[in-house]
């Protein structure tokens, strides 16, 4: 079967089918251009909304202290591989999430963004494994799994300034199997393509490959002006019947991170062969018109939405797209115009276990409510009810779940009840932890533990009272506060191994503070180490930036301290100051730098 993407919303793209999920608003009023009627579309179009996502490695492990990026803010992945934008400004026809780590080709996300939503991704990045090596002064061809092949001629390749490079080119390659179940996590950005015309069209992908050259010593490599390189895509036996004589080609601009019309392929046997000019990820793909849809997905009984839930939207050929719901149950994005089609729901392990008929739509449509109908045994149910300190039902807050399997949910409270299901793919129990929050008083309760493996698991009451859910990070230079505060700041802090770094400490700390009232890029980030101990201890550096001009990270304190005065376990709070000297040039030179800080540690 194949699989063609759809973004998301928390919206993760990959639309083949082109359910772009990006779960917007089910009523939004301004919904994006409907790229089929032939209207080109605007990126630079900017709204203000979230971004809630996950990164896993090519093991569906996640990943923690990796570098994530949206439009010009940065986070970092907590202890289970995610991370949380809150409230920040992304383009509305295209907004990307942008993750770049050692040994890894650089991962795209892309969605259509919602104002006032917080659209969920998850990107699983795909390592550079060596392909081979050949030289370029002759040439070579390297061959990979599955088929896939790069033909390099000879005298063919430059440095990345254009210089003629004769020497030994390792080459890191990569084949997306259009066939594969986790094709949505794989593919840069969100199969959307921009067309010659400037249009924007949906993609149903036939494979895709990514290539890069480097020298033995890390120097980046490129086709040289004039050459080309021969790429060629297999195409699997269940593709063979629907895959045209030509397929339209394209590249993945990671300027701009769209898909962008860019030649054509030839189908030859049970391959497609292109020449191409350089090198990122080629796609072979047949566009299609799309248009708008929407829908919210809520348990049998109607009574609660389902969160984080991966919704595909399937094309009578196989191809699908793909979504995550939101906070609220919704799911938006873009589906084929003129098609039957079946929406499904999947389970954690990319199983199926709901299906409904749909469409087709040839106009914009929201679908509304859908009651699913889940087996029990595919279903854990979590509930309970969160009071304030005068045991009355909490009217502002949430519930904070965390589960095994690194995956967290932020479940709004309805008269300070909650209801989160979460759809099962193994009959093992599901450890969990919940930690009810007062928005009104800023209190939180102590952390609930449980367990269960189906049905409904009630944890009962929990007062939200004690301990204060406040978050802020105080950064004072040379005098002059600057505050960060949650909300309406995003403060997070993450734990990573230090054991390495920096013996006999077994983990660094990293907070960081991205603040929205202090202009649009400014941030504080500060790391130390520790054993779990609060104390005086080793400062791993700390950094900031607060819009337009004030700016610092190079610290001349010897042997600087943390002096970190409560450190509770995960979901409880980091506390504690620091005081440096840091070289800002900006200001130029030494400053005297104090920060304190409150964050719950994730």
């Amino acid at each position: 079967m194949r699989k063609s993407l759809l973004s998301i919303i928390t919206t993760m793209s990959v639309l083949a089918l082109f359910f772009i999920s990006c779960q917007p608003d089910i009523d939004d009023p301004n919904p994006p251009v409907n790229p089929g009627s032939g209207n080109q579309v605007n990126d630079n179009i900017m709204v203000t909304a979230g971004i809630r996502g996950i990164v896993i490695n090519e093991n569906g492990q996640p990943m923690s202290g990796i570098t994530v990026t949206s439009s010009t803010y940065t986070t970092t992945t907590d202890r289970y591989g995610m991370f949380y934008f809150k409230n920040i400004s992304m383009s509305k026809a295209n907004a990307t999430v942008k993750v770049e780590q050692t040994g890894y080709f650089t991962a795209f996300k892309t969605f259509p963004a919602t104002v006032g939503r917080t659209h969920t991704v998850r990107l699983r990045l795909i390592p550079k494994t060596s392909a081979g090596n050949f030289t370029a002064s002759s040439g070579g061809t390297i061959n990979i799994g599955g088929g896939a092949k790069m033909v390099m001629p000879a005298s063919a390749v430059t440095d990345a300034s254009g210089n003629a490079y004769t020497g030994q080119v390792n080459v890191a390659m990569a084949w997306i199997n259009p066939e594969s179940s986790i094709l949505p996590e794989l593919v840069p950005g969100d199969l959307r393509g921009i067309t010659t015309g400037g249009e924007e069209r949906g993609l149903s992908t036939y494979g895709m490959i990514g290539v890069e050259l480097t020298s033995p010593s890390g120097q980046v490599l490129k086709i040289a002006s004039g050459k080309t390189a021969e790429l060629t895509f297999p195409v699997p036996a269940s593709l063979a019947g629907t895959a045209p004589a030509t397929i339209d080609l394209w590249h993945f601009d990671e300027a701009t991170a769209r898909w962008k019309q860019d030649g054509t392929a030839t189908k030859t046997g049970n391959n497609y062969i292109a020449q191409v000019s350089h090198f990122s990820f080629w796609n072979c793909d047949a566009p299609y018109p799309m248009v708008n849809f929407c829908v919210t997905l809520v348990n049998a009984n109607g009574n609660a939405p389902l969160i984080n839930v991966q919704v595909r939207i399937k094309r009578p050929n196989g191809t699908y797209g793909y979504g995550w719901t939101d906070s609220l149950g919704n799911v938006c994005g873009k589906v084929p115009k003129g098609e039957a089609l079946v929406l499904e729901a999947i389970d954690q392990c990319n199983n199926i276990v709901f299906t409904q008929n749909i469409g087709p739509y040839n106009t914009d449509y929201t679908l509304g409510q859908v009651a699913v109908v889940i087996p029990p045994a595919n279903s854990l149910t979590i509930t309970g009810t969160v009071v304030n300190c005068a045991n009355a039902n909490v009217t502002s807050g949430y519930a904070i779940v965390y589960t095994s399997g690194a995956y967290g949910y932020n479940v709004p409270l309805t008269n300070g009840t909650f209801s989160l299901t979460i759809l099962r793919c193994s009959s093992s129990s599901v450890n969990f932890t919940v930690i009810g929050v007062d928005n009104n008083a800023v209190q939180q309760s102590v952390p609930v533990s449980g367990t269960g493996t189906s049905g409904t698991v009630n944890v009962g009451t929990i007062q939200a009272c004690g301990t204060s859910s406040a978050q802020y990070v105080e950064l004072i230079i040379n005098g002059t506060p600057y505050n960060f505060v949650s909300p309406p700041s995003t403060i997070t802090a993450i734990d990573s191994s230090a054991i390495i770094i920096n013996p006999p400490y077994q983990t660094e700390t990293d907070i960081s503070a991205i603040s929205y009232g202090l202009g649009s890029n400014s941030y504080c980030f500060i790391s130390f180490f520790h054993s779990g101990v609060p104390g005086l201890l080793p400062l791993a550096g700390i950094s900031f930036y607060i819009d337009p001009v004030v700016q610092g990270w190079l610290i001349t304190t010897v042997n600087p301290k943390a002096n970190i005065t409560t450190l509770q376990p995960i979901g409880g709070f980091i506390e504690g100051s620091t005081n440096v000297v840091i070289n800002s040039p900006t200001l130029g030179g030494v400053v005297n730098v104090q920060c304190n800080f409150r964050v719950r540690r994730s």
